[in-house]
């Protein structure tokens, strides 16, 4: 009896409209009923939006309402993924996250000290060379290329930042981008060092910083330096490449980051977009790939206040999502879109609906719906008249610092593909690494054995409480 019942009311429930977004209880039966894939997944597309927060989310949301009212009350692309949960993001010994420990979970299983990039338990700065050797750990990197897969990283960073360089980077300090920042007497290499010695194991790299390599030369033909690898330096040497896999593309297109998605600067530089669809080109094979994905500018942009700019990164981020769910085979594709932590940012109002009135032109309403807890203009009054319209606007803060700082909440995951299903929940960071390592079967028999006895579990508990 308990079992029509409750069938009658799951009927009637698949019919009930939910008032306002015009999504039905059975459209969401049916997104999860279509997505749910339990085998191996043959690729992986990681988007990892740095500093890309819930409350960031959100304003995003609404700052793309406001550019193209038909979007009103519709969510963004990531959001509409059919598997979605929450990642606690703490790094080891503090609540407190920062990129080089928050990758290296996701990559890995493993949070090391912060600050530290690929090696466990080392004191941060230490040149105990030995101790650094002896405590490397693998990431995907290695772990793809030991599966026969081809390895992918796209960023809008320097290539030696925290999220890209935790892929292969082992050192104990982030901030060692060059040579010129190691400590006089510190026998060890920088992450641009490190990066020439071991660009040619990934099949695809795309990003900035060729001021971080110790080679670098402006004006000098980088492929006649590094002749292992296919070079490129310029947005024409992109649009020139052909889908040639005999060796490793590498594409540095700035000596710092590549800042011009949002500044329309004429300085040459592929956007992310593109970037993101040729090295899926360049990527796909038999074996399978790993593709790594950032926008590192909506971090960048939230430390400096500058809202408007990281919003609009934000949405730049959603649209190559979109456009790589449009284009892999969802069948064979495990596709996650995470933050590796969210930033200080608020999004927040009492006065009016934030679709009456512009977000960035806040002059009608005396106030802002955009506050930072850190930064550099701090917050006067409350009725003070502000006019932020401008792209390169600081927006105010209530505790004066020089730059903004990173939130302590849990961020976003979704997903869709192979075993998707499984980053539905609250986790820890390490976990994702965990769901990937399953996913792909860099594991197979330790982690199989423990999802399956956690599922044997669960399912005898609820036959137990059935009878």
């Amino acid at each position: 009896m308990d079992f029509w019942i409750s069938s009658i009311c799951l009927t009637i429930a698949l019919d009930f409209i939910v008032k306002g977004s015009g999504e039905t209880v059975k459209d969401r039966f049916n997104q999860l009923k279509n997505a749910y894939r339990d085998r191996e997944a043959k690729n992986l597309i990681l988007f990892i939006g740095d500093g890309m927060g819930i409350s960031s989310i959100s304003a995003a949301r609404a700052l793309r309402a406001q550019q193209d009212p038909s979007k009103l009350e519709k969510l963004l692309n990531l959001e509409k993924l059919p598997y979605t949960g929450l990642i606690d993001t703490h790094c080891k010994g503090t609540f407190a996250a920062e990129s080089a420990c928050t990758a290296s979970a996701m990559y890995s299983g493993i949070k090391p000290t912060p600050n530290t990039l690929g090696v466990r338990d080392i004191e941060v700065t230490s040149c105990d060379t030995e101790k650094i050797k002896k405590s490397q750990f693998n990431t995907i990197l290695e772990l793809a290329k030991k599966s026969k897969m081809k390895v992918g990283v796209v960023t809008n960073t320097r290539i030696t930042h925290a999220t890209p360089a935790a892929l292969y980077a082992k050192t104990s300090s982030r901030y060692w981008y060059s040579p010129s920042d190691i400590p006089t007497n510190c026998d060890v290499e920088s992450i641009g060092e490190q990066f020439e010695k071991r660009m040619h194991e990934f099949d695809v790299a795309f990003g900035g910083g060729l001021k971080d390599l110790p080679s670098y030369i402006a004006g000098k033909n980088m492929s006649s330096t590094f002749p292992s690898v296919n070079f490129l330096a310029t947005a024409k040497e992109f649009e020139r490449l052909k889908l040639d896999n005999s060796k490793p593309v590498i594409g540095l297109f700035a000596k710092n980051h590549l800042y011009n998605a949002i500044n329309k600067f004429d300085d040459h530089e592929p956007s992310l977009s593109s970037m993101v669809s040729k090295a899926i080109d360049l990527l796909e094979n038999k074996y399978g790939y790993v593709l790594v994905v950032e926008n590192g500018l909506i971090d960048i942009h939230h430390h400096e206040n500058l809202a408007q700019k990281s919003l609009n990164e934000l949405l730049v981020l959603d649209d190559v999502i979109n456009q790589t769910l449009e284009r892999v085979n969802l069948d064979d594709t495990l596709v996650i879109v995470t933050a590796d932590h969210s930033t200080s940012f608020s999004f927040s109002g009492y006065y009016h609906g934030v679709f009456e009135y512009p977000m960035f032109n806040q002059t009608i309403l005396n106030t802002s719906f955009i506050i930072y807890a850190y930064g550099s203009k701090v917050f006067q009054s409350h009725d003070e008249k502000q006019v932020l319209d401008d792209i390169n606007d600081r927006f105010p803060a209530m505790i004066h610092e020089r730059w903004g700082q990173h939130g302590m909440d849990n961020v976003y995951i979704g997903g869709d593909g192979p075993r998707a299903f499984l980053l539905t929940g609250v986790h820890e960071q390490t976990y994702i690494f965990k769901v990937i390592e399953y996913a792909l079967g860099f594991n197979k028999l330790s982690t199989a054995t423990s999802l399956i006895a956690t599922t044997a579990t669960y399912f005898i508990l609820n036959v137990l409480e059935f009878y």
